[in-house]
């Protein structure tokens, strides 16, 4: 499963796609070979919980291994995305940070609560519909 949605991020002229996996590093190897992106230093997609992948500096894919789906994973990789996009920009400037986190934080959030994220959430989690118990 992976479930994924681009946010625009017009004042720093790039775009973040977030990325919803049960399987990062197959994830991961396909978005690097898609985009010839280069992954975080060190990490081993096995072991993570969640992956910053930046793309020449105009697009930084977010990736969350659904398991791990809480607000201490989500702080921590939009974290990464936050400061590669600044960084990448020579931003130093706290205001323009902490208004970016919380742009990222918001829009995140938003595809969180979307059809498309409920709809696979309940395929993964075998969550009965209208009060059935699961597997009838």
């Amino acid at each position: 499963m992976r479930i994924a949605q681009k946010t625009l991020v017009e004042t720093y002229d790039c775009s973040v796609l977030y990325v919803i996996s049960d399987d990062l590093k197959k994830a991961e190897k396909y978005l690097i070979k898609k985009y010839e992106g280069d992954p975080l230093c060190g990490v081993n997609a096995d072991e993570a919980e969640g992956i910053t992948i930046t793309i020449s500096g105009k697009l930084y894919v977010v990736m969350i291994d659904w398991k791990y789906l809480n607000h201490n994973t989500i702080a921590h990789e939009l974290y990464h995305a936050t400061r590669r996009i600044t960084e990448d920009r020579d931003i130093n400037d706290e205001e323009s940070t902490a208004w970016l986190a919380g742009y990222l934080s918001q829009e995140f959030y938003k595809f969180l609560g979307s059809a498309k994220v409920k709809k696979e959430f309940d395929k993964l989690t075998d969550k009965p519909k209208d009060g059935a118990e699961a597997g009838r």
